[in-house]
């Protein structure tokens, strides 16, 4: 058997994105614990017209759901995140961040031969890091072993730029227009599915790479 390829188009304040990356991982170590894995992780901006330096993250929540209906559904995203072992931490969070260099750091991250985006969906979510803040993201490579004077050159310069938006062009013409989407061979999970289903697609689309 090759390995089985997993791509995943999501964006770093969608806190479904993290919750489905979790439950994936789940689903790999109940189905495939010994199956070689290639993830592949594709970039979607939720708020692409974010300053550069992000806003204030508790107005803007309010500003665009209201201050009670963010409340609720902040103590939901922490109820769901204790059940995938999620530590959610809205409160931490200052800023509303443009994900651009946070994306061109995963895609940075895949050259060196790192997957970082677990560490940059915790950095933000349990940890209210600022990952729209160069420095923020660079010390968050160092700890996961890049070389802290090169990512900072790389997230000065322009490159990855034209991958991301590449991939970005992609995505919306494939009809992606929410988050997560997960393909696992010829499966696709739309959203923050059960254990039990991304389970189940797993298991179909390893039957289909034996098949191969």
């Amino acid at each position: 058997m090759t390995q089985l390829v997993i791509e995943t188009t999501s964006d770093f304040v969608c806190p479904w994105c993290y919750i489905g990356e979790a439950r994936l991982e789940k689903a790999l170590k109940l189905v495939a614990p010994t199956v070689t894995i290639k993830h592949n992780w594709r970039p979607y901006e939720l708020n692409p017209d974010q300053p550069k330096e992000g806003v204030d993250r508790k107005e803007y929540m309010t500003r665009r759901f209201g201050a009670e209906k963010m409340k609720v559904m902040e103590a939901r995203m922490k109820e769901l995140g204790k059940e995938d072992e999620l530590d959610f931490r809205q409160e931490l969070i200052k800023r509303s961040p443009n994900t651009r260099q946070a994306h061109r750091l995963n895609w940075f991250a895949a050259q060196e031969g790192k997957d970082i985006a677990r560490a940059i969906f915790k950095a933000y979510f349990s940890e209210g890091k600022d990952i729209g803040n160069d420095e923020a993201l660079v010390a968050l490579a160092a700890e996961a072993g890049m070389d802290a004077k090169k990512t900072r050159t790389f997230l000065a310069s322009d490159e990855g730029t034209d991958e991301i938006e590449r991939m970005e062009k992609e995505g919306r013409a494939r009809g992606i227009e929410g988050v997560p989407f997960i393909t696992i061979g010829s499966e696709e999970i739309h959203g923050a599915e059960t254990v039990e289903e991304m389970a189940a697609a797993l298991e179909r689309a390893l039957q289909e790479l034996k098949a191969a």
